[in-house]
């Protein structure tokens, strides 16, 4: 696969999906191996992705930025998502494509009320490629078995009861 330079990459994520998105209608695709590339957590600690989002749990992964508009406006939506399902086998995670230190990344999260949230970060942009991540928000549902199974571009509200729904129903055991 093709890499473009990360300036590039940076430059294309900045430019796109500035406008906010309709309400979403998830609704479950054909499931999708996710990649294995390797971030960061906030204390700088290597983390192996592929393996941190297949944990049997329902995970709402995000790639976002600090510098990104539409992704400050989204965070508030994530944060209110985790808080709906908290204690259940769902967890968001959100993942910074930025080069901000990690006090810059807590301060953004508190700034925005959304510090209760996971954060991961790849200051080097290495799951643009991988996770085919052209601009920024991009959101996507991974299932209990580490596939992705839904994908969203661009701003969504991700508290919505249409999406509560979908994700109850990632939850409920299989027939």
């Amino acid at each position: 696969m093709r890499h473009l330079p990360a300036f590039l990459t940076a430059l294309f994520i900045g430019s796109t999906f500035g406008q906010p998105a309709s309400a979403i209608q998830p609704e479950a695709g054909a499931p999708v191996e996710i990649a294995a590339v390797t971030v960061q957590d906030l204390a700088g600690d290597a983390v192996e992705l592929d393996q941190a989002l297949t944990t049997g749990e329902v995970v709402v992964l995000n790639f976002w930025a600090t510098w990104c508009a539409p992704c400050k406006q989204e965070m508030p939506t994530l944060a209110a998502l985790d808080e709906i399902f908290e204690d259940r086998p769902l967890r968001v995670v959100a993942l910074a494509m930025d080069r901000a230190g990690p006090d810059a990344l807590r301060a953004f999260m508190a700034e925005v009320g959304a510090e209760r949230l996971e954060v991961l970060h790849d200051p080097v942009m290495a799951v643009s490629g991988p996770y085919e991540v052209r601009g920024l928000p991009v959101t996507i549902v991974i299932d209990r078995d580490g596939n992705e199974i839904y994908r969203h571009a661009g701003y969504a509200d991700w508290s919505t009861p249409v999406v509560v729904e979908f994700l109850e129903g990632l939850l409920e055991p299989a027939t």
